[in-house]
Order: C-alpha cells, then sequence, then structure tokens
C-alpha cells in the first residue's frame, strides 16, 4: 500500500472514531450503554443513575442535565 492510498484510507476511520459519542459524551464501543441509561431515565422522570456501567450512568446524567 501507498502511503497517498493509506491516508485516503485514514480519512473514513477517523470520521467514524468521531462518531462515537452521545450527545457530547465519547462511547468506547457503540454507545449502547449511553443510549440505555437516558431511556431509563427519561423513562423515570430524568433521574440520575448509580449503576456499575458507567456509560449507563453517563447516558442517565445527560437526560437529567436535559440533553
Amino acid at each position: 500500500m501507498r502511503a497517498r492510498e493509506f491516508v485516503r484510507k485514514k480519512k473514513p476511520v477517523q470520521q467514524e472514531l468521531d462518531e462515537l459519542t452521545f450527545l457530547g459524551s465519547p462511547c468506547t464501543k457503540d454507545c449502547s450503554g449511553h443510549r440505555a441509561g437516558y431511556a431509563w431515565s427519561k423513562a423515570r422522570g430524568n433521574r440520575t443513575a448509580m449503576s456499575h456501567s458507567n456509560s449507563f450512568n453517563n447516558g442517565a446524567r445527560l437526560a437529567s442535565q436535559g440533553k
């Protein structure tokens, strides 16, 4: 692979990495924990969560902040 081909192929990967956020909060995998926590919080009047999952807690925090 030539250097130019590598640089061209790197752009979409960087865009994909940039998309790993949920309402501005960075996700490590697919943001499913953030989404679940957000939905849980919205269903319970925008409550915060104190679970073992940081991503779930972050999603709930975002909902409680009105995002």
